[in-house]
Formats: C-alpha cells, sequence, structure tokens
C-alpha cells in the first residue's frame, strides 16, 4: 500500500477539480435516492394508497440496490479506461427516469422508473466518479472523498425542501421535474469538469478476457482483511439506509408530526450530516482512517438501538442531530478504507465492485426486512430498530478486524 501511495500524482487544481465534479456527480445520484423517503411517505398517503409500506419501500430498496450494484459492472469497465462513456451513458439514463417518474400514476410506472431506471443510471454514474477520486488522491484522500460524499448532504437538504413545498401547489409531476431539471445542471456542470480529464485515461487492451478475469480481482477473495470490510460494508448498510427511508414514516406515525415537518426531519439529518463529513475529515487526520472508522460504527449503533425510546418530537430531532453526526462519517470514510486493503491502484475499481456487491445484497435484505418489521398501525417500531442497531454494531465488530489486519500490514512495511 504504502508503494501505491507514493506513486499516486500530485495533487493539483485538475484533481481538485474532479472532487468537485464527484461533489455533482454525488448528489444527483446518492443525494437524489438518499430523500426517498419524502417520496415513501406522499405513495403511502396520497399517490398510492391502496399500495402496502413494504411493497412501495421495494422501489427505493431497488434504485439502491443498482446504484450500489453498479460498482460490479462500472469498476472493471474504469479500470480498462471506459470513464468518459460510463459518465455520459448514466448521466442520460438518470435524467431519463426521473423525468418518467413524473408520468407515473401507477405502482409499476414507479418502480420501472424511479426504481430501475434511475437506479441503474446512478449507478454507472458514481462508482467512477469516487474511483476517480481514491485514484488520484493520496494524502488527501479523506478530505477529497469528504468533499464529494457532501454533495449526498446538500442535496438531502435541498431536495426534499423542494419536494415538501411544491408537491401542494403544483403537484407531484412539475415537482419531480424540477427537481429532475436540477439534477440536469449537476450534471452537465460535473461532465464539463471531468470529461477534459477523463478522455485522457489510457484504455487498458491486456489479455484479461474472461468474465473472472475482466470484472473480479480474484486476489480479493484471499485477502482476510478485504473480506471482513465487506463483511461490515453488507450489515453497515442495512441500517445506514434503512434510516433515511423511515425517518419521515416514523415522524408521522409515531411522534405525530405532520408531512412537511416529517419531510423537515431529513433535511435536519442531511444537514448535521455535513457536520459529520467534517468530523471523518478531521479524526481520520489525526488517528487514521483505519483506526477511526470503526469507533463511528459502534457509536451509530449504539444510537440506533436508543432510537426504541424516542416518543416526542423534540427527541426525535435531538436523536435525528446525534444520529446523523455519527453516521454520516461512513459515508467518507468507508470508500477511503478501500484504497487501505487494496494491493494497487489497477485493482481498486474492481475490489470497490466487489465491496459495493456486498453492500447491494445488505441493502436488498435489510430495507425490506425492516419494512415488514414496522406495524403502522399500532406505530410500532422497535423490532426494525433491534434489527438495524444490531447488523450495525457487528459491522463496527467486523472493523474492527480490518483495522488490526491494516496495522499489521504496515508493521510488516517497516521491518
Amino acid at each position: 500500500m504504502a508503494e501505491h501511495l507514493a506513486s499516486q500524482p500530485k495533487e493539483s487544481l485538475q484533481t481538485w477539480l474532479q472532487s468537485i465534479g464527484a461533489f455533482l456527480v454525488y448528489a444527483a445520484t446518492w443525494g437524489l435516492l438518499s430523500v426517498y423517503g419524502t417520496y415513501q411517505s406522499y405513495y403511502e398517503t396520497t399517490l398510492l394508497p391502496g399500495s402496502s409500506s413494504n411493497a412501495i419501500s421495494w422501489v427505493g430498496t431497488i434504485s439502491v440496490i443498482l446504484l450500489i450494484m453498479g460498482g460490479v459492472l462500472t469498476g472493471p469497465i474504469y479500470d480498462r479506461g471506459y470513464v468518459r462513456e460510463l459518465l455520459l451513458t448514466g448521466s442520460i439514463v438518470t435524467i431519463f427516469g426521473i423525468m418518467m417518474t413524473s408520468l407515473a400514476t401507477k405502482y409499476w410506472h414507479i418502480l420501472l422508473a424511479q426504481g430501475l431506471c434511475v437506479g441503474f443510471g446512478a449507478g454507472i454514474l458514481s462508482n467512477p466518479a469516487i474511483t476517480l477520486i481514491n485514484a488520484s488522491f493520496s494524502g488527501n484522500r479523506t478530505l477529497a472523498l469528504g468533499l464529494a460524499t457532501s454533495g449526498t448532504s446538500i442535496a438531502g437538504i435541498v431536495y426534499p425542501i423542494i419536494l415538501s413545498r411544491l408537491m401542494p401547489t403544483v403537484g407531484f409531476a412539475w415537482s419531480t421535474r424540477i427537481l429532475g431539471f436540477i439534477t440536469l445542471g449537476e450534471l452537465i456542470i460535473a461532465l464539463a469538469i471531468m470529461l477534459p480529464y477523463t478522455k485522457r485515461a489510457e484504455r487498458k487492451t491486456d489479455e484479461a478476457t474472461s468474465f473472472s478475469e475482466i470484472f473480479l480481482d480474484k486476489t480479493a477473495f484471499k485477502d482476510p482483511a478485504f473480506l471482513a470490510l465487506s463483511v461490515a460494508f453488507f450489515f453497515m448498510w442495512i441500517g445506514y439506509w434503512a434510516v433515511s427511508f423511515f425517518i419521515p414514516t416514523f415522524g408521522e406515525y409515531k411522534v405525530k408530526a405532520n408531512a412537511i415537518r416529517s419531510s423537515d426531519f431529513l433535511v435536519i439529518s442531511n444537514a448535521v450530516s455535513l457536520g459529520g463529513r467534517l468530523l471523518a475529515v478531521v479524526t481520520s487526520n489525526k488517528f487514521g482512517v483505519p483506526e477511526t472508522v470503526p469507533w463511528f460504527a459502534l457509536a451509530s449503533g449504539a444510537l440506533l438501538l436508543g432510537w426504541i425510546g424516542i416518543e416526542s418530537i423534540p427527541s426525535f430531532e435531538a436523536w435525528i442531530v446525534l444520529s446523523s453526526l455519527f453516521m454520516s462519517p461512513l459515508a467518507v470514510l468507508c470508500p477511503s478504507m478501500l484504497a487501505h486493503v487494496s494491493p494497487s491502484k489497477d485493482v481498486i475499481g474492481r475490489r470497490m465492485g466487489i465491496a459495493f456487491g456486498f453492500t447491494s445484497v445488505g441493502v436488498l435484505v435489510g430495507t425490506p426486512v425492516a419494512s415488514a418489521l414496522i406495524n403502522l398501525q399500532h406505530a410500532s417500531f422497535w423490532r426494525m430498530q433491534v434489527f438495524i442497531g444490531t447488523c450495525m454494531l457487528c459491522g463496527s465488530g467486523c472493523l474492527m478486524y480490518v483495522q488490526r489486519e491494516v496495522a499489521k500490514r504496515a508493521t510488516k512495511r517497516t521491518l
């Protein structure tokens, strides 16, 4: 790993511009999908009252799975130099999906447009953007990742406000179209920044021809630290995404907030997460990424279990502040951890794809199970809270093992 970092190009204005471009891509992908809780609440009460909460949650689940699983496909394609094609294709598919969502009137319309199309487009976009950061930065990697992933928080503040304020006045269709035009503007600027740099990427035409050689790094499955990190991703993202999906629903059914106030809970969460991302940069620069991330996961697990005791709006808002502050660093530090368990930059894309594959399975399992454990009729959420809290604690345990393995490798390199 030391040799890999030493071989990295020195950070320049161009590499920092890539981080700004990735910020806009994250706003248009992770940021867009992170506000699905607002859509879920609207679908349950207005557009799709005949559909169950569990069925509606599958739309968001599928979109997030495809967003994360995109790394499995795009990681190897990125490693072979086709970055421009990925960014352009993902942008087109994402915008098309948002606009088609604005025309939806039935459940299957929403499933195809928002679940499949937006999720697939976002998956093609996000992995190349964040992999560029991992490959372009060394000493300032965490800071660059913090800047890039904060696009999720900014969009998570702006998008729910747009939706909750516009839906009562201009309706679902035009609110979604306006969101689509904002996303289009973000992606146009991002592509204008990133494409001039990525077009110079050298395309690899090596001897790899089989599926396993192109799409998988076989050495990853013999690396215990990488496998433990992937398992940690599986457990942690069960809890991470369930929170953003069900905050508005908990607000409406458990603490009896109105629809706009419940949507504002997401705004609070995303606003506080900006501070959490800064906290991630500060603490990881002082103590190191592998030494920091397990403790954020441990604190997150404890807070998720503490959610069980929330009964009022003020206590819920306080809990949102604390949980967002300690959970948001995971979005910054976890991608950075992949560089610490990758032997060279040539396999980061493929390893990120494998790790994101584990993550997507966690989302696939976690969100529907969490939804099934909720009883809206009796406003009972404790089963879901125990489930996601326990999963987060399991993830923190895996990260502690990874931290020890990374430390052992660092010690061997110094001998």
